[in-house]
């Protein structure tokens, strides 16, 4: 059933979605490594999915520095193919959330093409919301990563760079960010105004960042 611009966050279903990943650039040939999605019905946390998944190549020591997910344990784990019944499943029908979303969605479409479709080919013309949008145009740029935000609400996670850890530290920043304008009562066209207008599934442009948040910001800022 499609979604109406007109229809509140509480009357459509929302994912909110996270990846992890071997390295900083799907188009380079890095994968995801796990993947952690939460569908949202009606404001309410209805289905969670968290799984590792086997890249099929070797995970970066920096990486493993930064997650913590060693070679060792994605060995023998399913391939994101062998997912797909699941991961299609609990996508169906819903607005997509992610902070810096763009990036994660690139290793999504990488995934997908290796199944034979698209990322559009597969889910169809989706919604798109993204926190770091939203986070920049209310606090400016630079210093949006998600641990960052978070804390800027009073929010402290236990865990951190784990695809469904940060997916609930995600869902959290984003009620808040919300919460002036009416969080899930707002309409969806208006939650798209509180990020500067719509997203889809594919970069509106070929120049727009498909970069780890941390990645660009501090290219943008000229630091290491």
């Amino acid at each position: 059933m499609a979604v109406s611009l007109l229809q509140r966050l509480a009357d459509v279903p929302v994912v909110f979605l996270d990846v992890e990943t071997t390295g900083a650039s799907a188009q380079y040939g890095d994968r995801v490594i796990e993947l952690g999605i939460c569908r949202v019905e009606g404001g309410v946390k209805v289905r969670t999915y968290d799984k590792l998944l086997d890249p099929q190549r070797r995970i970066t020591a920096g990486v493993t520095a930064l997650t913590g997910i060693s070679n060792d344990m994605v060995a023998g784990q399913p391939r994101f193919a062998e997912e797909l019944p699941e991961i299609l499943s609990i996508l169906d029908g819903a607005v997509i959330v992610g902070h810096n979303v763009r990036f994660d969605l690139s290793f999504l479409n990488g995934e997908f093409r290796r199944t034979g479709k698209t990322i559009v080919d597969a889910l169809g013309d989706r919604h798109v919301l993204d926190t770091v949008r939203i986070a920049r145009r209310r606090f400016g740029r630079g210093g949006n990563g998600l641990q960052r935000v978070c804390r800027n609400f009073g929010y402290e996670p236990d865990v951190a760079h784990r695809a469904l850890a940060d997916v609930h530290t995600t869902i959290h920043v984003f009620e808040k960010l919300l919460e002036p304008a009416g969080v899930w009562g707002l309409s969806l066209c208006d939650a798209m105004m509180q990020q500067g207008g719509p997203m889809g599934l594919l970069p509106a442009s070929p120049k727009e960042s498909l970069l780890p948040l941390e990645l660009e910001e501090a290219l943008e800022g000229g630091r290491p």
